[in-house]
């Protein structure tokens, strides 16, 4: 917060240094902290090597190629962490919107623009700064969570760490890609956050587990659901967490869902999710050798309990990783 009570944030401005400074000059008034770039290559090392930054606010003058690509190197990751982008327009520059916006830039303001406009635009910037924060905090502390109701079970280690890579491989195979792919890659990781309703004995038990037993296990879908849906940053992620023991022939759990009924995303977890049990060792028997898994996985496709195109994606992407190790 600035002295007047309003939201503030860390802003680097980057474009020549004799450009349009009314965005500089809002950034004065309020006292928001302002450090300056004067090309991509500055702004690239400032955001690798400082902490802090909310806002990138560019400035490209004539030169846009410059740094539309400056807004791709951005949101690929090229700096500590997640950025919002805020492009200035020349006052003759309004067709590039849509050229700005295809480089991935969060929002942009064409000059002259009146300072209330430009303070409103740097304010809409930190909060979707904030709220991305807010979201990857969460992710995190979810993540956690799985991954500490894995180590319960000595057999799972690693397990959802290979079900999110294998998602994530099947996804991309099938055209998934996006906010699609962050469901897929998250849901995958915290497809089993419900286990921890099922007492360790059961997790952990060596034998074949009966029916109360079964029963048991079976609940660890809905209560991971009832866990993330109070949870607004899990809303695309339910569907995995509750749905990765759904068959498309309907013999799944918990609701029975069927055919086209069944989305994508669970499709895709419960076809990882099967290959990574067989292949690895259980409390109940070693892991299989591929042939057998295939032999198993496939057996499930003819009949229903998997997703047929989905399961020959995963042989594809196995088959391939498999002959590069040989190579």
């Amino acid at each position: 917060m600035d002295s007047s009570g309003i939201l503030s944030g860390r802003v680097l401005l980057v474009g020549p240094p004799d450009y349009d400074n009314s965005v500089g000059e809002v950034l004065d008034e309020h006292s928001w902290e302002c450090i300056q770039a004067h090309s991509m290559g500055e702004a690239l090392w400032r955001l690798r090597n400082e902490t802090g930054i909310d806002v990138v606010v560019i400035r490209p003058g004539p030169r846009l190629g410059m740094y539309t690509e400056l807004c791709r190197h951005l949101k690929l990751g090229h700096s500590r962490s997640f950025v919002s982008v805020l492009v200035v327009l020349e006052p003759d520059s309004g067709h590039l919107r849509a050229e700005v916006f295809e480089a991935g830039a969060d929002d942009c303001i064409q000059m002259p623009a009146p300072r209330n406009e430009i303070l409103l635009r740097l304010l809409n910037a930190v909060r979707i700064k904030r709220a991305t924060d807010s979201l990857e905090d969460a992710t995190a502390v979810i993540t956690a969570l799985a991954n500490a109701i894995e180590g319960k079970d000595a057999y799972t280690c690693g397990h959802v760490e290979r079900v999110a890579m294998y998602s994530a491989q099947i996804g991309r195979q099938v055209g998934v890609e996006g906010d699609a792919m962050t469901a897929l890659k998250t849901g995958a990781m915290v497809h089993d956050i419900g286990k921890v309703v099922v007492p360790d004995q059961v997790l952990n038990k060596p034998g074949r587990l009966t029916d109360e037993e079964m029963d048991v296990i079976r609940r660890h879908p809905a209560a991971g659901y009832d866990i993330l849906r109070p949870l607004r940053t899990f809303k695309d992620v339910l569907p995995v967490v509750r749905w990765h023991h759904e068959r498309p022939n309907g013999t799944g759990y918990p609701d029975g869902l069927k055919g086209d009924d069944l989305p994508l995303l669970p499709r895709i977890v419960a076809v990882a999710d099967c290959f990574d049990a067989l292949s690895t060792d259980r409390p109940y028997r070693p892991a299989l050798a591929l042939s057998e898994c295939w032999d198993i996985l496939s057996r499930s496709a003819r009949v229903g309990d998997l997703d047929p195109d989905l399961t020959d994606r995963l042989f594809e992407i196995v088959g391939h990783e498999r002959e590069l190790a040989v190579v």
